[in-house]
């Protein structure tokens, strides 16, 4: 399945290594951690520009986050700063024709300017946000864009990616004179446009290395593949010279690989040291994974009776308006009710400030998401958000400790049984509402929120639709394998109960698998992944998919990690307004 191919990480991969002959040892500027913030997105601003007075902006260090410096936003931000250059730097500039700005630690997407013109960027701004980018930021300035006696400023755009953004603390502005490994630049394409393989055709990707050099440059490319879970499949290695301002492009192939996901690993190395490196992933056939159920012979008695508990808890709704939510298309309420083990859990529900009855969205939300507000401009549908026990909304009264591993030594204590009927609850509560239509219900999410969405759609029959994304909570033995967390959770536990078993662990959480409550589903459904997902990788989210045996389909984002494009967001409404008969107003 195709989708739209979209620009990811750097423009340029940076990485310092040992000079050619051709040049002398970089030299470096160091400058202070002061930076100007302000907080927005900035459309149609000249805040990238040299011209723009930021003298009203508020002043802050990159050595400390923004939070810990009395700093509350969400969403876009910019810094910006003004740099000269040493004479020694000048000089070399003179001699090399670029530097390199090494801005540390930034999160989570951004474009940096110099002097007005873009110079680098990593991952996608919302709306097509391509997950959470957290490493050192190194971007080229050639000597066109530089102003080698006077000032210079550099502005950054971020969005701090529904988390912690910005600089991210423990270091300065570096400016150096570019080595040969800086001006190497390595891209690779790959055969099939989502990145995802079907057929007899074999997996094929085209590494591309650009020498911005006076030089040649000669090295080793290396190209190493794994499994998901990093068993080792295929190098390639040769030697290459690559022409002073020319390019090499060579194409590789893995043929008939076994269905699953992939990590290619593709490195340039000169002298022994690594010059530059791209990471990615892909998959074939991925309907065909091996992952079979492996649910317990009491498995659907012990869901039968959690929901047989529920019942018996009477829900107490309150609702209580939420004025600054409501100014426009939506009376927005915060709900509170009782939940199993009669846990008061909450959510915001979106009314619709007409008369009638209407189909309804109910949205489960992503691991320790902050809490938000529904939709609020109309589109023909009311909303319900919820916040599952200890989460979100109801964090402040949060008893479940590390949610995911809390009461693992009894199934009936574990946390996700409460969250997965907190999830019924939530369904409970549109039916019990007379301004819904409860045979008109979609349940969407994603991370955390599409495991959820997977639970409604197997455990309750009123659900009509769903559309999980990058679903959590999963396939447990083979995700433990492939991803670093949560099992680094589990590790701790392990380590604070040392009577533990692993086996008897994977025995409880077989009960809490997705993959084995998939088989129940019978409405339609389409799933978003994220090809580069190492959070909730893409062999996990198909190891439940692959169980439903309704009517499904999936979207696969090539370049995006624990996130999906905006066009899986149209396509899932699409699926909605389409199954639900419920036209654009």
């Amino acid at each position: 399945m195709t989708v739209k191919l979209l620009l990811t990480s750097f423009i340029f991969i940076f990485i310092t290594g040992v000079c050619g002959a051709q040049e002398s040892a970089a030299v470096t500027d160091t400058y202070s951690s002061a930076w100007r913030f302000q907080a927005g997105e900035g459309v149609d601003s000249l805040w990238m520009d040299s011209s723009y007075n930021d003298s009203a902006w508020q002043e802050v260090v990159m050595d400390k986050l923004l939070k810990d410096q009395g700093v509350i936003f969400s969403g876009f931000g910019w810094y910006r700063k003004n740099i000269t250059f040493s004479d020694k730097l000048q000089s070399d500039i003179k001699a090399k024709g670029a530097v390199v700005l090494n801005l540390g630690r930034l999160a989570a997407c951004d474009e940096v300017y110099f002097n007005g013109k873009l110079v680098g960027k990593t991952g996608q701004f919302p709306h097509d946000y391509m997950g959470y980018f957290d490493n050192d930021r190194k971007y080229l300035v050639t000597a066109d864009d530089i102003n080698l006696k006077g000032e210079n400023l550099i502005a950054v755009k971020f969005h701090d990616g529904w988390g912690v953004g910005g600089f991210l603390g423990g270091g300065h502005l570096l400016v150096s004179s570019a080595e040969t490994n800086d001006k190497l630049s390595l891209k690779v394409s790959v055969a099939d446009p989502d990145y995802i393989f079907i057929g007899d055709a074999p997996i094929r990707i085209t590494p591309s290395i650009q020498n911005k050099n006076t030089w040649d440059v000669k090295g080793r490319l290396i190209l190493t593949l794994t499994t998901d879970d990093y068993k080792p499949v295929k190098v390639d290695s040769l030697e290459i010279v690559i022409p002073a301002d020319e390019h090499y492009s060579g194409t590789f192939e893995y043929a008939k690989p076994v269905p699953g996901f992939y990590r290619y690993t593709v490195q340039f190395r000169r002298n022994g040291e690594l010059a530059c490196e791209k990471k990615l992933n892909v998959g074939y056939e991925p309907e065909k994974i091996s992952s079979p159920i492996d649910a317990q012979a009491d498995f659907k008695k012990f869901w039968d009776n959690s929901l047989k508990e529920l019942a018996k808890i009477a829900p107490d709704y309150k609702l209580t308006l939420q004025p600054e939510y409501s100014k426009l298309d939506y009376d927005v309420y915060l709900v509170e009710m009782r939940s199993l083990e009669n846990e008061l859990i909450s959510g915001y529900y979106a009314k619709p400030k007409r008369e009638g009855k209407f189909p309804v969205i109910v949205e489960y939300m992503g691991y320790g998401s902050s809490p938000y507000p529904p939709n609020q401009w109309w589109d023909g549908f009311a909303y319900f958000v919820l916040s599952i026990r200890g989460q979100a909304l109801n964090k402040p009264t949060n008893r479940f400790g590390t949610w995911i591993t809390y009461g693992l030594d009894k199934k009936e204590d574990y946390y996700y049984r409460g969250a997965f009927m907190d999830v019924v609850r939530a369904l409970d509560f549109v039916c019990s509402r007379p301004e819904i239509d409860s045979d008109k219900i979609a349940v969407r999410g994603g991370s955390q929120g599409g495991a959820l969405s997977f639970v409604a759609a197997s455990l309750d029959k009123r659900v009509k639709v769903a559309a999980p994304n990058i679903p959590f909570l999963s396939d447990y033995p083979d995700y433990f394998r492939i991803a670093p967390w949560p099992k680094s959770d589990f590790d701790v536990y392990m380590k604070e109960h040392p009577q533990a078993k692993w086996n008897d662990v994977y025995k409880l959480m077989s009960y809490f698998d997705i993959k084995n409550l998939a088989q129940w589903i019978q409405c339609p459904l389409i799933m978003g992944i994220g090809v580069q997902d190492n959070v909730c990788p893409p062999h996990i989210n198909f190891a439940a998919y692959n169980q439903v045996k309704s009517e499904k389909r999936w979207m696969a984002f090539p370049e995006f990690g624990h996130s999906v494009g905006r066009e899986f967001n149209e396509a899932a409404m699409q699926l909605f307004r389409e199954k639900l008969n419920v036209e654009k107003p």
